[in-house]
């Protein structure tokens, strides 16, 4: 029995050194096994429990807002929300009376006490947040106004709404979500509406309006011309622009300036365009030129806006250089600038023809085939008649010399033909005199008539060429000029019998481009019959209602 009492007392005084140990001597103001929110303060003072408590941060958890499947994550703080550990805290250190603490340590062995912590939240900071951070990264911008003109009015079209959240239901979710045991819990926003959004309308529609009431007048400079732009062809040239965040009221600067041009279309004069001239040593200058002047100058709408933001009932605006009228800077790009081809033919002088020949030359002299354009001789000259200087002289229509107005112009044809040859340019229609006339190089040259055949050249190349004929007493010679892109040299002619009495001539032509020094081979064709016999060697119609022409695309093989 004494044994026993001796065993029961050990243990008693075991048990007490251990608490005493454990609780008084090793522990602090907090029981073990104690925390809040999930932060464990067991054993420690209470300023160590504060301490840690405030390190752990509770109010600064992370917590997502979904809305529409997309999810924002952001702290607590961030929320309004403040946590308060006062209460919690005091719990946590409470501790029975001292009979019973010996008890209660034992308990604290077995089993902890966790322990809630009280949140609060400030709602204008929820509302800020939504505002700011939500509305940008849930994209709730419903843009800016779109403002249309109607009966001469500026009107809303589409007015919007947005959803209204539902605060107090969210301060109430967000609340649970902070003591939610969640790593990071998630809040679906609640709406509780939709309400109109106010994106500026009124305000911008009463600027508008402000801007364009009772009109505007509108003056040239040095000129007496004046007209009034009414209210509703102002209001008509207004375009709202910006983002939601920041509209702007613009003007139609396009229709704006054709406006002008059509109010004004009466101002100004035409330009004319700079001319080229060749002197003796093939030296090329480019001479006169008159820009013109039209209205009205590309700022003309930035200086409407201007007046009409200043409250100004008149603006001033200046004249600018006919845009349609090309300048020396025009001539200068087309790189006209040396002898790219060239060729002479003879005739006896002071024949009919000869002054046909010298009359054409003067009126092509100068003539411009602009980068991938084309010369056609009767499209340049027109019909050939004694109003524009041309004489009876001798031709050939369907294998018979006759007489007609404009008569010998084929030499020059002839001749431009083989300048064009030698410049490696291209053809449209083309064709061969009917019978060979030994002044042209056989099987390479040309006739013209009106309004067929016609001799069409392509210019092939990027830079500009100025066709400049010039004659004396018993030749003409056609010189191109331009930079040089590709040259032409005959390299070869063959003949083969059509029909009884015809024959076709094929002359070759190697074109080098002095670039890389390609080269390429095409053709030029021309078809020989006897004077008066067509190639079935029958008579020819002496005269003919017709006239056949033959084209040979450039760089195209003739068999």
């Amino acid at each position: 029995m004494r044994n026993a009492l001796l065993a029961v007392a050990a243990v008693l005084l075991a048990f007490l050194a251990g608490w005493l140990i454990d609780d008084k001597l090793l522990g602090g103001d907090v029981p073990r096994n104690q925390s809040i929110a999930g932060v464990d303060i067991g054993k420690l003072d209470l300023d160590e429990a504060t301490l840690r408590l405030a390190e752990a941060d509770l109010a600064g958890r992370q917590i997502g807002l979904s809305y529409e499947g997309a999810v924002l994550t952001t702290t607590g703080t961030d929320l309004g929300v403040s946590a308060f550990i006062d209460d919690a805290l005091a719990d946590a250190s409470d501790r029975p009376a001292l009979p019973l603490q010996p008890v209660s340590w034992v308990g604290s062995l077995f089993r902890g006490s966790d322990r809630d912590v009280t949140f609060e939240i400030d709602s204008s900071t929820v509302g800020t947040f939504l505002a700011t951070e939500g509305d940008a990264f849930f994209d709730l911008d419903f843009g800016r106004p779109q403002i249309q003109l109607i009966d001469g009015e500026f009107v809303e079209v589409d007015a919007v709404s947005t959803p209204v959240v539902d605060i107090d239901a969210l301060e109430g979710l967000i609340l649970e979500a902070m003591a939610s045991p969640n790593e990071i819990p998630t809040v679906e926003i609640p709406i509780g509406g939709e309400a109109a959004v106010d994106r500026g309308a009124d305000a911008l529609i009463a600027e508008a309006s402000e801007l364009t009431e009772d009109g505007l007048f509108v003056v040239i400079t040095g000129s007496l011309r004046r007209r009034h732009i009414p209210e509703a062809a102002l209001r008509s040239w207004v375009v709202f622009g910006g983002t939601a965040d920041a509209p702007t009221i613009e003007l139609d600067e396009p229709l704006v300036q054709s406006t002008l041009e059509t109010l004004f279309i009466d101002f100004g004069e035409s330009g004319v365009e700079p001319t080229f001239w060749v002197d003796e040593n093939d030296n090329v200058y480019i001479r006169g030129n008159s820009p013109g002047s039209v209205c009205c100058t590309l700022d003309s709408p930035e200086r409407i806006l201007t007046a009409m933001r200043d409250g100004a009932n008149e603006v001033e605006l200046s004249p600018r250089e006919d845009p349609d009228a090309r300048g020396v800077a025009w001539a200068e790009s087309l790189g006209i600038v040396e002898v790219v081809g060239e060729f002479t033919t003879n005739y006896v002088a002071g024949q009919s023809r000869t002054e046909n020949i010298m009359r054409i030359a003067e009126l092509t002299q100068g003539a411009i085939i602009e980068p991938g354009g084309e010369f056609s001789i009767n499209d340049f000259v027109g019909r050939r008649t004694t109003e524009k200087g041309f004489v009876s002289a001798g031709v050939i229509q369907n294998g018979v010399f006759k007489t007609s107005v404009g008569g010998g112009i084929s030499q020059y044809a002839t001749t431009l033909f083989n300048a064009a040859f030698f410049a490696g340019l291209d053809y449209g229609e083309y064709q061969a005199h009917s019978i060979y006339i030994d002044r042209y190089p056989y099987g390479r040259e040309a006739t013209v008539n009106w309004q067929h055949p016609d001799l069409e050249i392509i210019n092939n190349t990027p830079y500009g060429i100025l066709i400049w004929p010039t004659t004396d007493s018993t030749s003409i010679t056609v010189t191109l000029y331009s930079t040089k892109w590709v040259e032409g040299e005959q390299t070869g002619q063959s003949e083969r019998r059509e029909g009884v009495s015809c024959t076709r001539v094929t002359t070759e032509r190697t074109r080098t481009w002095v670039e890389d020094g390609r080269t390429e081979i095409d053709y030029v064709t021309a078809r020989y019959r006897p004077e008066g016999r067509n190639c079935d060697g029958s008579d020819s119609d002496p005269d003919p209602t017709t006239t056949t022409t033959s084209t040979v695309p450039p760089s195209t093989s003739v068999p």
